[in-house]
């Protein structure tokens, strides 16, 4: 469809130029055109994204000028114009298009070449642009072929990253092509919302289908789904939330295996960078908690004396009678055996922080084990959003690091994990150590040859640790802060994208991908799953002899 020609009154050249809009046509921010130019003895096609739009009035000098022509007194013109920043050119020639060369709207294949999705060996649906197109992202880029990682930062509660994020796994599991050797871990950071993801939601219109059928996706719930929630403090082969199902386990790790991986570590996560002799501690009684499992009998705990330890409250116990020991017997070898040649001081800080991370911890951590096993669903939601902060820490970090250690072990990238996981910036900030951001830093810089693949999500990536952001292939921006998006990991959005981006209403995105030299604007679907109780379509069962009477 032609739209209008390239202007010859601003400069033209080949990386961008301005098209008059004719009379009847409207062409809006985002819309992707393209020329036909007459380049010496070839024809050039140059395929292009509008970043400005301009009305003006042509003959009119002065302000008041606008009021005598909405009279009738002045006789002027009104110049729609627009900007059209080039995305490609076909054959690559670079040199301008003429002025007066016609200028159309791309549909079909020049839409798919303006993209680059002609040359995308793996398209995966990543929404819709404003025109209804279907926007598609190079599943390379994320699946750790060409590039990994997922980045989506946004304010709370109006950016909609995690639903953004659920979107875009949903799509990966339904149109990949290893789609039968992806799995999926999602923590659940906030409320019960996402304990009902395999239940079909009653919010999901019929605009919304049609966009999922247009994607081709069918809009269904998430199918082969597993639901890991913290025990009930009453009962700990119950899980503490108010679904109750078979799709629904509590889940715990063993005083042994807390032994035997080192998971102590994630129990110390806030402020330890300030105390100089900590991190040794820390290691001294890890690495003596794992010669204390290698030499126990096969599922227990038994310190140098034959006494079992069976939970968090008697290693507390073990490690106070070590530090008083300290206290009466300078020489005290039970004391060197925990901790080594740390001062006292240094112990009892230790003690205090271990102490109190128990109290939050211990309904986590007891005689047997049932962790959360991502291998046996496509879709493993780890529900954390009850537990304290230093509790999520320490869940996350200990089944971040099983995950990695086990595709480690496996030594290839088949089957792939992708993790969502919200409010990154808390668990691998850019200011700070902690072991979970050791291995949340692992994942971004070397998970991509093993084939475990982060969707990070924040409200600010300048707080997130920048070789977290920095190894993100795609980058997903929603409504953002007017200061926030002034930072320098937000460089790629050029133009007047940063302008734009205090003003995404919800279900809007700005998408980036390396294959395209341009931002997008991009809308997606409400769920077709249930993101709350209260949102599950009621089941109808018919009987099977139904209509035989």
């Amino acid at each position: 469809m032609r739209v209008g020609i390239v202007l010859g009154t601003k400069p033209i050249s080949p990386l961008e130029f301005w098209i008059g809009v004719e009379e009847g046509q409207v062409v809006q921010l985002d819309d992707v055109l393209f020329v036909e130019s007459q380049v010496g003895n070839q024809t050039v096609r140059y395929y292009g994204i509008v970043g400005e739009v301009h009305k003006f009035l042509e003959g009119a000098e002065f302000v008041y000028d606008a009021h005598l022509v909405s009279k009738g007194v002045i006789p002027v013109n009104v110049a729609y114009v627009a900007k059209v920043n080039v995305t490609r050119i076909e054959p690559e020639l670079f040199a301008p298009p003429s002025p007066g060369d016609v200028v159309y709207r791309a549909r079909g294949k020049d839409f798919e070449k303006a993209l680059y999705y002609d040359q995308m060996k793996e398209k995966i649906p990543a929404g819709v642009d404003r025109n209804g197109n279907i926007v598609y992202i190079n599943y390379n880029f994320i699946n750790g072929i060409e590039g990994a990682h997922v980045s989506i930062s946004g304010m709370s509660g109006i950016a909609t990253k995690t639903s953004y994020a659920l979107f875009l796994l949903y799509s990966i599991l339904e149109k990949a092509k290893d789609r039968d050797m992806v799995h999926g871990i999602i923590f659940n950071v906030k409320g019960k919302d996402l304990l009902w993801l395999d239940k079909k939601s009653k919010v999901l219109d019929k605009e919304g289908e049609k966009i999922y059928l247009d994607m081709g996706l069918k809009p269904e719930p998430f199918k082969n789904v597993m639901f890991y929630v913290p025990p009930s403090p009453a009962n700990r082969s119950m899980p503490d939330c108010e679904r109750q199902d078979s799709n629904v386990q509590p889940f715990y790790w063993s005083i042994r295996e807390f032994a035997e991986d080192g998971l102590i570590r994630f129990m110390f996560t806030e402020g330890e960078e300030g105390i100089s002799n900590i991190h040794y501690v820390i290691d001294r009684v890890a690495n003596k908690l794992y010669s204390l499992a290698q030499n126990s009998p096969p599922g227990r705990l038994i310190d140098d004396f034959g006494r079992e330890i069976d939970s968090l409250q008697a290693l507390e116990e073990k490690l106070e009678e070590a530090i008083r020991d300290k206290e009466q017997n300078k020489s005290s070898e039970l004391y060197r055996s925990w901790f080594g040649d740390a001062q006292v001081q240094t112990s009892y800080a230790f003690f205090r922080r271990f102490s109190r991370a128990s109290m939050y911890i211990s309904r986590l951590i007891g005689e047997d084990s049932k962790p959360p096993s991502w291998e046996d669903y496509r879709l493993s939601v780890v529900d954390i959003s009850g537990l304290h902060s230093i509790a999520k820490m320490f869940v996350v970090g200990t089944l971040l690091k099983k995950v990695f250690r086990q595709k480690e072990s496996l030594g290839k990238p088949d089957p792939k994990v992708f993790v969502v996981l919200d409010e990154l910036n808390k668990y691998a900030p850019k200011e700070g150590w902690s072991p979970i951001k050791d291995v949340v830093l692992d994942i971004a810089e070397r998970g991509r040859s093993l084939g475990v693949i982060l969707i990070g999500a924040q409200q600010t990536a300048s707080e997130v640790e920048k070789r977290v952001v920095a190894n993100s292939a795609l980058k997903v921006l929603g409504r953002m802060d007017s200061s926030e998006v002034l930072s320098k990991e937000y460089e790629y959005l050029t133009g007047n994208f940063k302008q734009r981006a205090i003003m995404l209403k919800k279900g809007t995105m700005i998408l980036y991908q390396p294959d395209i030299p341009n931002p997008m604007i991009i809308r997606f679907p409400k769920p077709a799953w249930a993101t709350r109780k209260a949102e599950v379509m009621e089941e109808v069962h018919v009987p099977e002899d139904f209509g035989n009477f």
